[in-house]
Parts: C-alpha cells; sequence; structure tokens
C-alpha cells in the first residue's frame, strides 16, 4: 500500500521525468508559458570537446540527447565548450516544441553565458525569435544542469 502512495503523490504533484532543473528559466512559446523543470548536459557524439545543453519541460535526462533526435514536449539547447567557461553575444540556441505528432524546430542568436563547467553546468541565456505560425518564441533565466559525462 505504502507504494500506491508514492505514485498518488508523484501524480498529485504533477512531476516531470528527467534531471530537476536547478535555476529559474521563463519560457514563453506564442500563448504557452511552458515550466521548465529538467536538464541535462551530455557529450556532443561528433564533436570531442563539446557538450549539449538541453532545458526542458519534460523528458531530460543523461540518455537523452536533443541534438540527435527528437523527444515530446518543448525544449531549449545549444551547443558549448565542455571544458572552458565562456560568454556568447551571439550564440546558436534552438528550440524544439513537439506535440500530437508535430514537431517545430526554431534556432536563432542568442546571448549565452556558461559560468561553470563542472561538476555541474551553469549559466544564463537570453533568446527570442519569432515563429509564423506560433508568435513570439522567448527564453532567459539561470540555468544549473547536472553533467553527465
Amino acid at each position: 500500500m505504502k507504494h500506491a502512495w508514492g505514485w498518488l503523490l508523484l501524480a498529485a504533484c504533477g512531476g516531470s521525468s528527467g534531471e530537476p532543473l536547478k535555476g529559474s528559466i521563463a519560457f514563453t512559446y506564442g500563448t504557452s508559458m511552458p515550466k521548465m523543470t529538467v536538464g541535462s548536459a551530455v557529450e556532443k557524439k561528433d564533436m570531442p570537446g563539446k557538450m549539449v545543453v538541453q532545458i526542458g519541460d519534460d523528458n531530460v535526462d543523461c540518455g537523452t540527447d536533443l541534438d540527435n533526435s527528437f523527444a515530446s514536449g518543448t525544449f531549449v539547447f545549444f551547443t558549448v565548450d565542455a571544458t572552458t567557461p565562456s560568454t556568447d553575444a551571439n550564440a546558436a540556441i534552438a528550440v524544439e516544441h513537439s506535440s500530437g505528432g508535430n514537431i517545430s524546430l526554431n534556432e536563432a542568436g542568442g546571448n549565452l553565458t556558461i559560468d561553470t563547467v563542472m561538476p555541474r553546468v551553469t549559466g544564463s541565456l537570453t533568446f527570442e525569435t519569432t515563429d509564423q505560425d506560433v508568435g513570439t518564441i522567448s527564453v532567459s533565466g539561470n540555468f544549473d544542469v547536472k553533467r553527465c559525462f
């Protein structure tokens, strides 16, 4: 019976699946405002010394690689140096939204700062673009995600 209570509490809290995101990311996707709750940093398979930082509203953990696959939910991700903190005023930042079998991917330049790369990846970002179907897409705030390699 104690296991049933655990599942009930998880359902009541609306828990998301993945590595918990620390920090505060404000995300606007047209008229919706998905809550970013999970994130991770994984090694970029085809670029030694680089990593993909990925933040989402669900389904982001150490086994996720948004740079090479699609998942269900709303995500922001970008590639950075895996060894050195840095700042880039025009970093390539991607936003993916998947719902009901439809996938939308937008990429544009944004302001990105990586403060630490070990043992966790921390930093801040500001990104805004316009999608002809969705409207304004914006992401801003601080993040702290688990480094998975």
